[in-house]
C-alpha cells in the first residue's frame, strides 16, 4: 500500500513540474507619468491612454522608456492602432473630434500624426484597416501608407462588435449574439459565415493558429475554427478575478485580472490549457501587451510596468 502511495506521489509531483515555466519574469520598470486603462506596443513603442489623453513612448531602451508625445481627444477614446511608425489611428463617437497634441514645451522629440475614425474597435492587417462601430457594422478602408482613407466597403449585418481580429481571408469577433465568423476575401463584399454560442459576456478574443481564445467574465473560452463554417468548443477554464484583458504569444496566453495580477497559460495543447506562471503588479493589471521578451501592463491611474519575460 505504501508503494503505491508512493508512486502516485511520484506521479502527482511529476506532473507539477511539467506544467511549471522554464521562463522566469523579471521587473524592469514602473512608468507612472500617465492613467493607462488601455496599452499597446508596436515597433518599439508604446502607447497607452485613458478615456480622453493618449501618451507614446519609445522603448529602444526598455530601461528607461521616452515619453516623445502626448495627444488630447475632446472626446472618449474608445481604440487606437499603430501605421507607418509615426501615423496613429483613434478611434471615438464623434464625427468632429478634435485630437491635439499637448503643448510640451520642447520636452517632447517625436512627430505623430493622428486620424480620427468613428467606431469602438479597431484592427489593422496591413495597409487595411478594420473598423467596428456597435450600430453601424465594420466599416473596411484602404488605408495605404497611412496618408488616405478609402472606404472599401460596410459589412453591417453583424453589429454589436465588442472585439475582434482580421486575418484574411476571415475576420473573428464576438458580438451580442455570440462568435461570429466573416469571409473577407472579397472585401468589397464581404460575407456572413456563422454565428456561433451564445455569449453575452464575452469581451475579449485573441487569434493562434486555428484557435481563437475568448474572455468571458472570469472564464476562457477555446474555439476551434479549423472549420471556419462550424467552429467548435474544445475546452475551458475559470479563474477568480474577470478577465480584464488578453495577449497570445508562441504556445502562451497572458490574462491581465484586474487585482487578480497576471496569469500565463500552456496553450500547447488547446484542449488541455493549463496555468504555469503568475505575478501581482503594484497595482490592479487591467490590460496587457507583448512585444519580443517583454511584458507590458496597464494599472490604470498608477500608470504601466515593464517585465522581461524568458
Amino acid at each position: 500500500m505504501k508503494s503505491i502511495i508512493l508512486w502516485i506521489l511520484i506521479l502527482f509531483n511529476t506532473i507539477s513540474l511539467a506544467a511549471l515555466d522554464n521562463r522566469f519574469i523579471y521587473p524592469l520598470g514602473h512608468i507612472q507619468d500617465a492613467e493607462a486603462l488601455s496599452i499597446e506596443v508596436d515597433d518599439s513603442q508604446v502607447l497607452v491612454h485613458n478615456q480622453n489623453q493618449l501618451w507614446i513612448y519609445s522603448i529602444f531602451n526598455v530601461w528607461q522608456p521616452r515619453l516623445e508625445a502626448s495627444f488630447y481627444s475632446q472626446y472618449r477614446i474608445e481604440d487606437v492602432n499603430f501605421q507607418a511608425g509615426n501615423r496613429i489611428y483613434v478611434s471615438s463617437h464623434e464625427p468632429a473630434n478634435v485630437i491635439s497634441a499637448i503643448d510640451s514645451l520642447g520636452q517632447y522629440g517625436r512627430i505623430y500624426f493622428i486620424n480620427n475614425v468613428i467606431g469602438d474597435r479597431l484592427a489593422r492587417e496591413g495597409s487595411t484597416l478594420y473598423v467596428a462601430d456597435r450600430y453601424r457594422g465594420i466599416d473596411i478602408i484602404d488605408v495605404g501608407s497611412g496618408g488616405t482613407t478609402e472606404l472599401r466597403a460596410n459589412f453591417a449585418e453583424k453589429w454589436g462588435i465588442k472585439d475582434f481580429e482580421a486575418e484574411y481571408p476571415y475576420l473573428y469577433a464576438i458580438n451580442d449574439f455570440g462568435f461570429v465568423t466573416v469571409d473577407i476575401s472579397n472585401q468589397d463584399f464581404p460575407l456572413s459565415i456563422a454565428t456561433n454560442y451564445q455569449l453575452p459576456d464575452a469581451t475579449h478574443l485573441v487569434k493562434r493558429g486555428e484557435y481563437v481564445y475568448i474572455a468571458a467574465d472570469k472564464e476562457i473560452l477555446v474555439l476551434s475554427v479549423s472549420d471556419v463554417n462550424e467552429p467548435y468548443l474544445v475546452s475551458r477554464m475559470n479563474f477568480f478575478s474577470m478577465i480584464q484583458g488578453l495577449a497570445v504569444k508562441d504556445n502562451r496566453l497572458f490574462l491581465a485580472l484586474g487585482k487578480g495580477g497576471v496569469k500565463i497559460l500552456d496553450i500547447s495543447v488547446p484542449s488541455r490549457i493549463k496555468e504555469i506562471n503568475s505575478f501581482y503588479p503594484p497595482q490592479a493589471a487591467l490590460d496587457i501587451a507583448l512585444e519580443n521578451d517583454y511584458i507590458y501592463v496597464a494599472m490604470g491611474k498608477d500608470g504601466w510596468m515593464i517585465y522581461e519575460y524568458r
